[in-house]
């Protein structure tokens, strides 16, 4: 088995780690034995429909809203729910979906690696974009108040999927890149494979010469979406200190916020939820 198929594991329960593990194997509520099974509902985006779900807070909106944008891995709709009832308990309408090729959506999945990824992550944000569409058009949202959350790959995908619908005015990136997908990979490799200390590997990425597949800092130049990125500094999947070199030179012109969490890694951790809640809340999505 490679190094990335051993760390997709790892980085699809990027968001098992925001809240306490039994959330994460909490079931959806269906129906009981005998109920007659219900059709699921599906959106076009190219040549695959995606199988998706929508959570709605109490009362009658409209609501600010948000798609789920998954990381890596074989992600399902089910897997997203506790990650929605986070934002649907502060008011935040949530559409989850079942990534392409997965659960019952149509399609193929394929994992992102360097040779892929110039195909991939455009593919996997026109999802997202597709996504977003069907989010804004339903009544009971608040289209001006459109926005994306994901973690770790979503990062790279997320930006582009910005970038192709008018209605995204807000996102929260938990953990997400901002460097090359062979520059990420490289790291991991590093840290998980080499054994490497963090800073040691950070060290190694400066000479890093190999292919870089996807690099997202020509989207990240054109985006204007007021977005919030959050790292844990002891990650052992993403070059961290690189990734805040990048914000660091978008700073001035970005309209970026970056928090950063000296004890917490790739999977970041509950707490940093009280830092999303009040970011939200500055940008009037409650």
């Amino acid at each position: 088995m490679s190094a990335r198929a051993r760390r997709t594991p790892a980085r699809a329960g990027l968001f098992c780690g925001l809240v306490a593990l039994a959330a994460c194997h909490t079931a959806p509520a269906g129906g009981g034995p005998g109920d007659a099974p219900q059709e699921v509902p599906t959106f076009r985006s190219g040549t695959a429909d995606l199988a998706y779900a929508i959570d709605l807070p109490p009362g009658t909106g409209p609501f600010p809203a948000a798609v789920l944008v998954h990381g890596s891995g074989t992600v399902r709709r089910s897997d997203l729910l506790f990650l929605s009832r986070l934002l649907v308990a502060r008011g935040v309408a949530v559409l989850r979906y079942d990534k392409r090729g997965v659960g019952e959506s149509s399609g193929v999945y394929s994992p992102v690696g360097t040779r892929n990824s110039l195909e991939m992550i455009p593919l996997l944000a026109s999802d997202a974009a597709a996504a977003i569409e069907l989010l804004a058009a339903r009544p009971e949202v608040d289209r001006s108040r459109v926005g994306l959350v994901g973690g770790s790959q979503a990062g790279w995908i997320i930006p582009v999927a910005a970038s192709l619908t008018s209605h995204v005015s807000w996102a929260v990136i938990l953990s997400g890149p901002t460097v090359s997908v062979g520059r990420e990979i490289a790291y991991s490799d590093l840290v998980e494979v080499d054994h490497l200390s963090l800073e040691a590997a950070e060290d190694a990425l400066l000479s890093y010469s190999g292919p870089e597949g996807f690099d997202p800092r020509p989207v990240l130049d054109r985006t204007s979406v007021p977005t919030l990125w959050l790292y844990g500094l002891v990650d052992d999947s993403i070059p961290t200190r690189a990734c805040l070199a990048v914000h660091a030179e978008l700073q001035a012109s970005h309209p970026f916020d970056v928090l950063t969490y000296p004890t917490l890694g790739h999977a970041l951790g509950p707490a940093v939820w009280d830092d999303v809640y009040r970011w939200l809340d500055s940008h009037g999505i409650r």
